[in-house]
């Protein structure tokens, strides 16, 4: 895998009132890896995320040992109708991206942004025929925020629970695309959920997260055949299974 791509150490985060949010959360990532963070809400998760692309909202302090990340940095945020302007066409603002991000010429940028529409399976016609997140699908307004984080070439990718407001078959498609953007480009990917299925589905490793702190750290298969703690043992028992039919 080569060197690590993002480093954190010890990194703690504060309310304005001083409440400990996040305690001594220390991680890595190397080239093409994919790191799970698990937890229910309210457990640091996507605090810690925002504290690595420094996106923490006011009032939040931050102390940290070490932060250090080789190259571009890119998040792919929770809710895509809350994370796309609603009065700005999604075409037009992932043409803006690329034009800007990667230095190119406005119809370079508008060959790019049509490359991404195709590879995402978003609609063609949208070069053409440009339509604002509120005339799309949840679907395919969560490809456009995957399309927009992945056209800065961004060596780490940050994950806040991406695919949380889609239907079943809508997450898998998601999924299955990560995946092999990922292959394609080579990225490495933090991948944030409460859904430990999920994330066993997409990550080589997994972080579990209670109160602020990662309480348990592994191989896929380490943590979820031989949880440490408890905790992860009641995460790993509560994943529903498909019953049998007679």
């Amino acid at each position: 895998m080569g060197s690590d791509l993002l480093t954190i150490k010890h990194l703690n985060l504060y309310s304005r009132e001083g409440s400990h949010l996040v305690k001594d959360v220390s991680l890595s990532i190397g080239h093409g890896e994919t790191l799970g963070i698990v937890g229910e809400s309210g457990s640091g998760k996507t605090l810690t995320l925002k504290a690595i692309i420094g996106l923490l909202p006011t009032g939040i302090r931050e102390t940290c040992e070490e932060k250090k990340i080789e190259g571009k940095c890119a998040m792919i945020f929770q809710s895509p109708l809350t994370s796309l302007d609603p009065l700005y066409p999604v075409f037009r603002q992932l043409v803006d991206v690329v034009e800007y991000r990667q230095g190119v010429s406005r119809p370079e940028a508008q060959k790019i942004a049509e490359g991404w529409l195709q590879k995402l399976s978003l609609p063609e016609d949208l070069a053409e025929e440009d339509r604002y997140p509120g005339e799309l699908s949840g679907g395919q307004c969560q490809r456009v925020l995957i399309a927009l984080a992945l056209a800065t070439k961004p060596d780490v990718l940050l994950c806040d629970e991406p695919t949380t407001a889609l239907d079943v078959t809508v997450q898998k498609q998601v999924i299955d695309l990560l995946k092999d953007l990922q292959k394609e480009l080579g990225f490495a990917m933090i991948f944030v959920t409460h859904n430990l299925a999920v994330a066993s589905q997409l990550c080589e490793r997994l972080a579990v997260m209670r109160h602020g702190e990662i309480i348990e750290e592994g191989r896929k298969a380490d943590v979820l055949k031989h949880p440490a703690h408890a905790y992860t043992k009641e995460l790993v028992d509560s994943v529903l299974s498909v019953p049998e039919v007679d």
